[in-house]
């Protein structure tokens, strides 16, 4: 499994849902995934650092990928975009002269409890 939010009983309430909506459970988990990144994103961006160059910052270049699939599990990706994703490992690792300033792991850590609960209310909303 990815590294990420997991909720024990996904697959029997998806399946519940399945018979009651057909296809459009599909929709349902897309919404869910793509409003529980932006609440990872959201943190992110509160957490980054931001220089006082005047360039392209890792704060306005965090996205929210679309909804993609691998080996039947959907997820999204959730981060700094080409323009700055090179340098964002810089900030969240450190170098050799500069300390880390992480804000990958603490919007992710500080946030997880609150998706899995904004993930579990798209489910219900769907049971009902």
């Amino acid at each position: 499994m990815r590294n990420g939010v997991e909720l024990i009983g996904v697959e029997q309430m998806l399946g519940s849902i399945r018979q009651k909506l057909n296809s459009g459970v599909d929709r349902l988990e897309n919404q869910g995934l793509r409003a529980a990144g932006e609440i990872f994103a959201d943190a992110q961006r509160e957490k980054v650092a931001v220089s006082t160059v005047d360039h392209v910052h890792i704060r306005d270049d965090i996205k929210v990928s679309n909804v993609r699939r691998d080996m039947g599990e959907r997820y999204v990706n959730i981060g700094p975009g080409i323009k700055t994703g090179w340098r964002a490992h810089f900030l969240e690792f450190g170098t050799r002269k500069t300390p880390a300033q992480p804000f990958i792991y603490p919007a992710f850590h500080e946030n997880r409890e609150r998706v899995a609960q904004l993930l579990a209310s798209y489910m219900r909303g769907g049971m009902s």
